[in-house]
């Protein structure tokens, strides 16, 4: 109870500072509106005036002397030689205007210190082109005229900033604060374009003879909905004064991708997604926003949809209304605690009025993978490069003996019995994929509804995969009355992922370590699985488990279940022109469970070749191996079921005075979310093909399970000012408290503030750079935290829920000569400990010129974050592990560029548009360096790589005895430079090696629309990132896997001294394979990639055809994903999750035809 006074009265006192400030603002605000401005007060002189008959020309004339004015009109266009009379007495200037024009049907208009005239025009409603089918018959130009009007909106109001270019040509003007310009012309007829952001831009013909245009501008309504979602709110897009990113959902939507968080690759700057495996339901995508904030917690971004805490992998693209990414302090920090790796917010349709709209969306794909381990599949080039192997590094394995290899070298041999099997043709392969949309979509001014259903079938590219999703959305409003607004949120999805019991990259690995010199079965027909080609020791063959029975005798089948349910409530107590007073309040649950099930059962294998010498009892009696899968024999299942309940209330007031915008608001949220797990083993099959716990035996059973729960309670609030749509000033806050969190410090405050100056509304850029629509400068400055502190690795577990509570484990003791049982501490608890913090600095630019010539947005920003986790230091004697504390530092900084373009030619439409995203962190503050295949020094990237720098090959005795080297080293292995000159390779030797994180990523893509054809092309990029991978893959025969066809030009010092390829070794070999190797540059690669990552080719049906059948739009399309990629990455997919092995479940190429379809 103290701690929520205590954030009360801190929110009172943060309102009461804001208001007291706004009131200043607005106060400077009025004084400087007040002062005078040149030409003020012209239409208010005196003038005293008498005529008699006098031509308008010299009345004019003579009312410039006395008044000392100027006048600007054109003679051929006005009535000079009419005659006036007047008589004025010390009257306004105004009222003898109004006398001496209006009469003659000639209207006025102060233009800064002079009176324009002009004929009274008619006004013309320019919503569309105004054509002059006259205006071929005015061949010469005389000289220029003075167009001169002013320019309203519908509702009469003069628009100011309204950009006025003559076609063509550099000529131009803005309009004035009243709306009123005044441009000069060539003769003739000439095309006028007026254009605004928020405005329809319009051209009009003006004839030769014309001197005045007044025009209507309507009001653009798509420009003016260009609101962007932001924390609990949205904002206008102009008047963003932080770093936001809107992801084009449209593009999106091309990406024939069944995780729409991949689909988000490329689309936003920063923002670096990388997909670890192309498994099926399984593609553990990781997202990073602007660099790793921290080493000791998650680093992913925080998302929500709709509001609420959850995730975009099961979401469908078809569901999304609109993704913001929130990226500076200013706009992410109303997370505080849990914002300091960015925001998503993804919002899903609504119901729009209007009549049913019914869509339907459907795509047949087809997959295969981007790249798969190179190996050697020639059984006789296998023996023989295996028994160089043997030769050369003593190995322990037998040899092939040479009358085996003349066989499998036969030309004539049974092929059946001595195969050059390629494993790798047999476990991957194409595979199809569908998927299925259906929606909804309509309502009227009292209900409006959106409601979709979807479907996902997809089979893996490997052997045993596969994936099967249900989607479900029903989003409900109703308009009680004028004041009171309530809906419902409801998402389900169901899906189901199968694979075998090794799956994903540990698949991959049984499949590259086969021999070439067996099939998957015994070649009797008999469905009998095989082990390996000979026994144990010949060819230094492993226990491989054979990648089929792993496929057809076990299996992991996950299903899961998601549900949402929101209930909303919005009232309207006051909506006027000027002011508006909103109370919004959702509750949610979300609801996840995961039912796991997994079956793993033995099967017998037998040697393969039919020789006598290799038999226990002669022909065709084939000996058995060792049985596959003793150590798992039986049934795995568990339960998990996650249960998150947020609420959330917020109160939003809005002023709008004369050229102001002035907003508050303020909310509270609560969160608590329940983790259970339960789980059992049994592990005596009675029978094969027995799948439930029940079906085994009690022998070596085992359970677990448990409950974890946290729980979050916030203050939030924010203050907007603009004044003129020219200067935005932003404050934003949250006061988080948390479980996680000991009582004396779970709270926290953190605050952000922003400040925007919208420089193309200055009248400086309006008058002289009107090819200026829009020119922004941002600044920001925040604070945000990180509370996943439960995430932190303790070992191979996580810290905890609770990571300040003492923690016991049982043992025994001895007490009075017997063994007791007790409980003992193992680990020291930090009660102090609190959540990272990370302030942000960021600057920015926004620019649009000469309406989408060139458009972009450019922003700097520096991240520092503070009390980073981290294991203390403390002596061994302790007798316990180490606290966690809080201690390091790191700094990110770097720059995002965004740029665009759109333009047309004749009836073809075309966009461009790139990003690029650098990034760079330091290391400010470490307990101690740590050095081994990384780094991690303060003053250094964290964690860049720490090797031994390859040079080549040994090629000489005399190289040999140069430098001592660990692991006696012979002709043709590795050397490494000796960076100290000492005589020898040790750990000294190590240096750091650039390319941990990539130099930049970049994209960039273009569209084009010509009548009903539409072409999309989008390119995704990473340079300068370096991958290590090692072991299978890199070493030849590792666990028996076949070499990959490099080797088959390996160094030998008489037949090939040439090569710089690495004698042939054998796995174990320590010069090669140890740890010295292993951690040098020579397996280190270059990763850099540019990706084709989607090209799609659309046609619409035209609707003169459509509509016969009641289709309102038809549109087909042919789209390919990852179809072409450029890198000197060898063999595999450049675009991996890191270091390892060449086991990887790659990325997919993928091909498609689809269609939507709307009623």
């Amino acid at each position: 109870m103290k701690k929520t006074l205590t954030a009360k009265r801190l929110l009172c006192q943060l309102l009461m500072k804001s208001l007291q400030q706004i009131v200043l603002l607005i106060v400077v605000a009025q004084l400087a509106m007040a002062g005078p401005l040149a030409g003020q007060n012209l239409l208010e002189k005196r003038v005293t005036l008498s005529l008699n008959r006098a031509t308008l020309g010299s009345a004019l004339q003579q009312l410039e002397k006395t008044a000392e004015i100027k006048f600007s009109y054109n003679s051929r266009m006005l009535p000079l030689k009419f005659t006036v009379s007047l008589n004025a007495q010390n009257e306004p200037l105004a009222a003898v205007l109004d006398k001496l024009l209006l009469p003659n049907k000639i209207s006025y208009k102060q233009v800064s210190n002079r009176i324009v005239l002009r004929n009274q025009p008619e006004v013309i409603n320019a919503v569309e082109p105004v054509s002059n089918p006259n205006a071929a018959k005015y061949a010469t130009v005389v000289e220029d005229r003075s167009l001169v009007g002013k320019v309203s909106s519908e509702k009469g109001e003069g628009l100011p900033g309204i950009n006025i270019v003559i076609k063509g040509s550099q000529r131009g003007a803005v309009t004035n604060a009243d709306g009123s310009y005044s441009l000069l012309v060539p003769d003739g007829p000439q095309t006028v374009v007026f254009s605004s952001v928020g405005y329809i831009s319009q051209e009009i013909v003006v004839a030769p003879e014309r001197t005045a245009l007044d025009v209507l501008l309507k009001v653009d309504e798509k420009a003016l909905e260009e609101v962007v979602v932001v924390g609990y709110g949205t904002q206008k897009k102009v008047n963003l004064t932080g770093s936001v990113a809107t992801v084009n959902v449209d593009n999106m939507q091309s990406r024939q991708v069944s995780n729409s968080l991949a689909a988000l690759q490329g689309q936003v700057t920063g923002l670096r997604i990388s997909q670890g495996t192309g498994m099926p339901g399984r593609e553990s995508v990781s997202l990073t926003l602007r660099g790793a904030s921290s080493w000791g917690t998650n680093t992913s971004p925080l998302v929500l949809v709709d509001g609420v805490v959850g995730s975009l992998d099961v979401l469908p693209m078809s569901d999304i209304e609109s993704i913001s990414v929130l990226k500076d302090a200013a706009s992410a920090s109303i997370y505080g605690a849990r914002a300091a790796n960015g925001v998503i917010l993804v919002t899903t349709k609504q119901g729009k009025k209007g009549k049913p709209a019914l869509t339907y969306n459907m795509s047949l794909r087809t997959q295969s993978p981007t790249g798969v381990p190179n190996q050697i599949w020639n059984s006789g080039q296998y023996m023989e490069l295996f028994n160089k192997a043997v030769a050369r590094n003593a190995v322990s394995a037998v040899p092939f003996p040479q009358s085996l290899i003349d066989k499998y070298k036969d030309p004539n041999r049974n092929k059946d019995m001595f195969p050059d099997y390629n494993w790798a043709d047999a476990v991957w392969q194409s595979a199809p994929m569908q998927e299925h949309n259906v929606g909804v979509n309509g309502g009227s001014d009292a209900f409006k509804y959106n409601m979709s259903a979807g479907i996902i079938d997809q089979k893996g590219v490997l052997m045993g995969h596969k994936y099967k999703r249900f989607n479900g959305l029903a989003n409900l409003s109703t308009t009680i009355n004028k004041y009171i607004t309530v809906g419902t949120n409801v998402s389900y999805m169901k899906g189901n992922s199968v694979s075998p019991y090794y799956e994903n990259q540990n698949f991959v690995l049984m499949t590259m370590t086969q021999a070439p010199l067996v099939k998957p079965y015994l070649p009797d027909g008999s469905g009998r699985y095989t082990d390996k080609a000979i026994p144990t020791g010949v060819g230094g063959t492993q226990n491989n488990r054979n990648p089929f029975w792993i496929a057809n005798e076990t299996y992991r089948d996950y299903e899961d279940w998601q549900a949402n349910v929101q209930g909303w409530l919005d009232v309207n107590f006051l909506q006027t022109e000027k002011m508006g007073l909103k109370w919004s309040s959702k509750y949610a649950s979300r609801f996840a469970e995961q039912f796991r099930n997994i079956y793993h059962y033995g099967a017998d294998a037998y040697y393969y070749l039919p020789e006598n010498e290799y038999m226990a009892g002669g022909a065709n009696v084939y000996q058995k191996g060792t049985p596959f899968g003793p150590e798992a024999l039986g049934v795995n299942q568990g339960n998990f079921r996650t249960l998150l309940n947020t609420f959330y209330s917020s109160v939003n007031w809005n002023w709008n005075p004369d050229r102001q915008d002035i907003s508050f608001m303020v909310g509270y949220s609560q969160e608590e979310q329940k983790y259970r797990w339960l789980g059992g083993t049994r592990n005596v099959f009675p029978v094969k093909n027995m799948y439930e716990l029940d079906g085994m035996g009690p022998l070596n059973q085992t359970t677990t399970g448990g409950l974890t729960e946290w729980a979050f309670q916030s203050l939030f609030g924010r203050a907007t000012y603009a004044f003129a749509q020219k200067y935005l000033v932003e404050a934003n806050f949250r006061y988080d408290g948390t479980s996680r969190i000991y009582k004396d410090s779970r709270w926290g405050f953190f605050p952000s503030a922003s400040a925007a100056w919208r420089i193309s509304e200055e009248a400086f850029v309006r008058d002289g750079a009107s090819w200026i629509d829009n020119l922004k400068l941002r600044a920001s400055y925040g604070l945000l935290g990180n509370a996943n502190i439960s995430e932190y690795k303790v070992g191979n577990a996580n810290l905890g829920e609770y990571p300040w509570q003492d923690t016991y484990v049982s043992t025994t003791y001895a007490f009075n000569e017997a063994l007791m049982q007790g409980v003992q501490q193992t680990a020291f608890r930090n009660r102090g400990l609190r959540w990272e913090k990370t302030t942000v600095a960021d600057i920015g630019l926004d620019f649009n010129l000469k309406s989408d010539l060139i458009y972009g947005t450019i922003d700097w920003y520096n991240k520092l974050t503070t009390g980073i986790l981290a294991g203390a230091i403390i002596p061994a004697s302790a007798g316990m592990s180490a606290p966690v504390i809080n201690y390091g530092t790191l700094r990110n900084y770097g720059i995002e560029i965004e740029l665009g373009h759109k333009g047309k030619f004749g009836s073809v439409e075309y966009g461009l548009n790139g990003q690029l995203s650098v990034n760079r962190n330091k290391v400010i503050k470490f307990p101690a360096p740590a050095y081994s295949d990384r780094i991690i020094q303060e003053g250094l990237p964290y964690r860049d790589y720490y090797l031994y720098e390859y040079t080549g090959l040994f090629k000489s005795e005399e190289e040999l005895k140069a430098v001592v080297t660990p692991g006696n080293p012979q002709l043709g292995d590795i050397k490494f430079k000796d960076q100290n000159n000492d005589g020898k390779i040790d750990g000294d030797d190590r240096i750091r090696v650039k390319g941990a994180y990539p130099g930049f990523i970049y994209s960039f893509g273009g569209n084009v629309r010509w009548k009903n054809f539409d072409l999309a092309v989008f390119f995704q990029g990473v340079q300068g990132q370096k991958v290590r991978t090692y072991f299978f893959g890199e070493d030849p025969f590792s666990q028996g896997s076949s070499p990959h066809p490099k080797f088959l030009d390996a160094y030998d010092p008489v037949t090939n001294p040439d090569s710089e390829v690495p004698a042939i070794y054998g796995w174990g070999y320590a010069p090669m394979t140890g740890g010295t190797a292993q951690n040098s540059t020579y397996f280190l690669k270059d990763a850099s990639y540019l990706r084709l990552k989607n090209l799609q080719i659309g046609y619409t049906i035209p609707t003169s055809i459509t509509k016969k059948v009641g289709i309102s739009h038809l549109k087909v399309f042919l789209t390919g994903d990852n179809i072409l990629t450029f890198t000197k990455y060898p063999d595999l997919d450049p675009e991996r999750a890191g270091d390892g092995w060449h086991a990887q479940y790659p990325q997919l190429k993928v091909y498609s035809v689809g269609l939507n379809l709307k009623f």
